[in-house]
């Protein structure tokens, strides 16, 4: 599994279609969709959509069908701390998921102004 972080808009969905040579039709948008899938796109989207889930076994769960998937996600832990407890909430439980998903990847990468960079594993994509 490869782990691709990093803000709104920065260019990870492009970054992985291109290297993955996935279209837009090979693109999950929640774990259900992504078992035989190579890319599930905004993780922290279905979290927030899913606040009562158990999201770190629906993620194990996916990896178990779907060994070599590329997740995405956005960075939300940053910035102003949000007045709502459901915000704040959100935010840790994002968090959370991926710090548990970077320690079972293979490779983590964060992607700034379109830019890779490799915090884990050797990324043999660059």
């Amino acid at each position: 599994m490869r782990l691709i972080i990093g803000g709104a808009g920065q260019g990870k969905l492009d970054y992985a279609q291109k290297k993955t040579g996935a279209d837009p039709a090979a693109v999950a948008l929640d774990p259900a969709q992504a078992a035989d899938k190579p890319i599930l796109y905004h993780l922290e989207a279905w979290v927030r959509a899913n606040p009562a889930a158990d999201h770190l076994a629906e993620m194990e769960k996916l990896l178990a069908v779907n060994p070599g998937i590329v997740i995405l996600c956005d960075e939300v832990g940053c910035g102003v701390v949000p007045i709502a407890r459901e915000e704040r909430a959100w935010r840790e439980a994002v968090g959370r998921l991926c710090c548990a998903l970077a320690g079972r990847a293979e490779t983590v990468e964060r992607i700034f102004c379109g830019i890779p960079m490799t915090l884990r594993g050797d990324s043999g994509w660059n």
